[in-house]
């Protein structure tokens, strides 16, 4: 399913992670981002406290803690993170890793390794062997600005693969795409805010 879906969208990618690299979508909701800030990528979120029940799946300390990824940018911070791992490592196959790094200011949708392994061994080993398709669903867990969980609720936002991202919910527990649940919100890094994800964004 994996595979399939991203193959009927990965024919002559190309892929440009500048900030203003986000397009259209095809989707003519203007989003949430663009009508509040005149803009069409996202304003500075809130620095708020991390939060959410996943959180605590992380370190206390050292190196791959919350704490130590703020002051990394966001692919450095997650290498060899319990949590992020595989995630990591499909950056690093998609050549997106240091180009991430390079980025102001953005926010990243980021799946749990929980999220990876939902799907199995082989369509894994399809995607990772697919740099263009990898990045293609990469990129679309990735939006321009910060985007705090204050703008969660009701949020239509422009990821960097050209596609739409739309979050719901309300005191604390949101939902990205209408099926996966945030589970760690506002996480900072150097140059990003991160709301960890329980399972993959497919693009649509």
């Amino acid at each position: 399913m994996l595979s399939s879906t991203l193959a009927a969208t990965t024919t002559a990618v190309a892929l440009t992670l500048t900030l203003g690299a986000c397009g259209s979508g095809g989707d003519d909701e203007e989003p949430r981002a663009e009508r509040e800030t005149g803009r069409g990528t996202a304003g500075v979120g809130s620095a708020a406290e991390h939060f959410g029940p996943g959180c605590s799946d992380f370190p206390s300390k050292g190196g791959a803690s919350l704490d130590a990824m703020a002051d990394q940018p966001f692919a450095t911070a997650i290498t060899g993170s319990p949590v992020l791992g595989r995630l990591s490592d499909a950056l690093k196959r998609a050549g997106l890793d240091g180009e991430l790094d390079a980025v102001e200011d953005m926010t990243v949708f980021a799946p749990t390794n929980e999220a990876f392994d939902m799907y199995p061994d082989q369509e894994i080993d399809d995607l990772l062997a697919n740099p263009d398709g990898l990045a293609y669903l990469l990129t679309y867990h990735v939006v321009a600005g910060r985007v705090g969980s204050s703008e969660l609720e009701g949020g239509v936002f422009d990821a960097l693969n050209g596609g739409r991202v739309r979050t719901s919910g309300t005191t604390g527990e949101y939902t990205v795409d209408d099926y996966s649940p945030v589970v760690c919100a506002d996480v900072r890094t150097a140059n990003a805010t991160v709301h960890v994800v329980d399972m993959l964004l497919l693009p649509s």
